[in-house]
């Protein structure tokens, strides 16, 4: 594992790791302290949406250079690349997150929620964002199969590429070569398109979530998604480290 850190993926996604960790000190400082100023929350939500763009921005130049690589991460762990869609979260699973954080803060405040007493959280979405949330939602799952079958296409017309090939071999060894390495370049660029595409929808869902809620419910939705991917990567550090077998560094960077 070592070896893979001087890959620049690597480098991009500790960083990011680094920066989930202070991010999240700082919007639970906030949330704890100036639940009541919406301009102050709404600037530190700003800022972890600017900051999540950023990061999107520089892992779609990694990914134009390198586009297999994404596909099959090795600064990750295996527990976490088994929840991966095309190398990220799938962008419902935001959408999904503040239907769970919803529900679970409207039961564990229901008595005060019923003598009328607000606490502004996300157990107290109004029906208006409700229905924002589920129109968004609807719109998110089609965008995510489209994407779905652009690399279901992309993977069966590699496979009739070189199938048709091989059943078409001339004697002419370079030119085999030449047809060949075009389809795998043309394979590249296209996977390169389908994982900016997924991206871009990660980062605009969440964009379009934090629009909808309130200051306080998108500092509140923040603090439990970066709780979530946090978790996700130690729990994948642990069962990595307690089962060391399981985890085969990509020799190429060893």
């Amino acid at each position: 594992m070592g070896g893979s850190r001087s890959c620049p993926f690597h480098r991009c996604f500790e960083n990011w790791i680094n920066q989930q960790e202070k991010d999240l000190d700082e919007l639970n400082q906030v949330a704890k302290e100036d639940r009541r100023n919406d301009e102050k929350l709404q600037t530190i939500a700003e800022k972890n949406i600017k900051q999540f763009q950023e990061y999107h921005e520089r892992r779609i130049l990694l990914v134009k250079e390198d586009p297999a690589s994404s596909f099959s991460p090795t600064w990750t762990t295996p527990f976490e690349n088994s929840f991966l869609w095309i190398a990220g979260c799938r962008p419902t699973l935001a959408i999904q997150l503040v239907y769970t954080l919803c529900g679970t803060e409207l039961e564990a405040h229901l008595e005060e929620f019923l003598q009328g007493i607000r606490r502004g959280n996300l157990g107290e979405l109004s029906s208006v964002q409700l229905g924002l949330v589920n129109e968004l939602h609807c719109k998110t799952v089609k965008e995510e199969e489209m994407i779905s079958n652009r690399l279901e296409v992309l993977q069966e017309d590699i496979g009739e590429q070189q199938l048709a090939s091989l059943i078409n071999t001339s004697h002419d060894c370079e030119t085999n070569v030449q047809v060949m390495n075009k389809a795998v370049d043309d394979h590249a660029a296209e996977l390169a398109s389908i994982w900016e595409e997924a991206d871009r929808l990660r980062l605009k869902t969440v964009k379009e979530l934090i629009h909808i809620l309130t200051p306080l419910q998108a500092v509140d939705f923040l603090v439990a998604a970066k709780k979530l991917y946090l978790s996700m990567h130690e729990w994948g550090q642990t069962r990595r480290d307690s089962n060391p077998h399981h985890f085969v560094s990509n020799p190429h960077e060893s």
